[in-house]
């Protein structure tokens, strides 16, 4: 996807490498949001309240939450 000059994926590993970003899908077309995410809650929140969609990238949200666990 890409917003300006820049490239984003829909999910990323932080640069701290201990937490994840996620483009807030909620909010899309109206608004751009990325959220970091750094718990295993947090994750299931993510998918949970619909942060995310599509099976593709819930599964892949999930595999984040158990890689930063």
């Amino acid at each position: 996807m890409n917003v300006g000059d820049r490239h984003y994926r829909t999910i990323w590993l932080s640069d701290d490498g201990r937490s994840v970003d996620i483009i807030d899908q909620r909010w899309l077309p109206h608004d751009f949001r990325v959220e970091k995410v750094g718990t295993v809650a947090g994750i299931a929140t993510a998918i949970r309240d619909m942060w995310v969609r599509g099976a593709p990238l819930i599964g892949v949200t999930a595999a984040y939450g158990v890689a930063i666990q």
